[in-house]
């Protein structure tokens, strides 16, 4: 995953207990919003991470998170953009305030990013490995007769991120791969085709939609670490109006779930089973 909280273990989506812990009281701080402040457009940015945030050229869509944070401004009146740009500048816009919203980040990215108290989706990381390979995951040291890709700048949490860190420099452990966009995954899953890599590592739904992006349901097989976190749409804590668009960001989720419009959008991006959860 791009950022990490402590592994919460809970399905999608729910309320976060511990919210002074996880995303600060931002409903003491909220306030109404000026009429020049709901003027101002609210920008989304992201690296391509589909399902959560695509990138519309390649993929004709813009990504559920995108979609439900449009459904859930836009139908109060705010204009609402989103820019396509690589992950080094979606953090920087994340801490000068360039960016509004920042969909799919699973911290607060070192106090940069305010985060509702509802979570806006779940998922765990995962390898992808070609067929007809298994791989069950109980410790980081059961990565070590691999050669794992890893995303570069991504943090995947934990011991595990402890595990990558302690052997980037070790090819026959660690192979970082780099680019814009989807360049990255593609690079990897060729680099896993040709037996250049043994497994990959990124998002369980990142890695699905790519395998099927590119055709390679048949050749490839993903396996999910189980180690499940929320995700979320954060706000970043240098735009004034933070605290009022993650409490009403909480509430038009929780909003879209009841009507069963979150179902609805998430189903358009394949996930299914997440999508069931929200009728549990």
């Amino acid at each position: 995953m791009r950022f990490t909280l402590p592994r919460l273990m809970r399905p999608l989506p729910v309320v976060i207990a511990c919210l002074s812990l996880v995303a600060g009281t931002f409903e003491t701080r909220a306030r109404e919003l000026t009429a020049a402040e709901r003027e101002r457009p609210i920008i989304i940015a992201s690296d391509p991470w589909c399902p959560y945030a695509c990138d519309p050229d390649a993929d004709g869509r813009e990504g559920y998170m995108v979609d439900m944070t449009r459904e859930i401004f836009e139908g109060l009146g705010f204009k609402v953009e989103y820019r396509v740009v690589n992950f080094a500048t979606m953090k920087r816009m994340a801490k000068d305030g360039s960016a509004t919203a920042l969909p799919g980040v699973a911290s607060t990215m070192d106090g940069a990013a305010l985060l509702p108290a509802i979570a806006q989706g779940n998922s765990a990381n995962a390898v992808v490995m070609a067929r007809p390979q298994t791989f069950t995951f109980a410790k980081p040291e059961d990565f070590e007769r691999f050669r794992v890709g890893v995303i570069k700048d991504y943090d995947y949490g934990g011991t595990l991120q402890e595990y990558v860190d302690k052997n980037i420099n070790n090819p026959d452990r660690i192979v970082v791969l780099s680019g814009f966009g989807y360049s990255h995954l593609v690079q990897g899953l060729r680099m896993l085709s040709a037996g250049r890599i043994d497994m990959l590592l990124d998002d369980h739904n990142v890695l699905r939609w790519q395998v099927r992006r590119m055709g390679m349901q048949q050749q490839m097989v993903t396996h999910s670490l189980k180690d499940d976190a929320d995700l979320f749409v954060g706000f970043s804590q240098n735009d004034p109006r933070a605290p009022e668009l993650a409490r009403i960001m909480a509430e038009g989720t929780r909003r879209l779930r009841e009507n069963g419009r979150l179902s609805a959008i998430m189903r358009h991006y394949g996930l299914e089973e997440q999508a069931a959860l929200l009728n549990n």
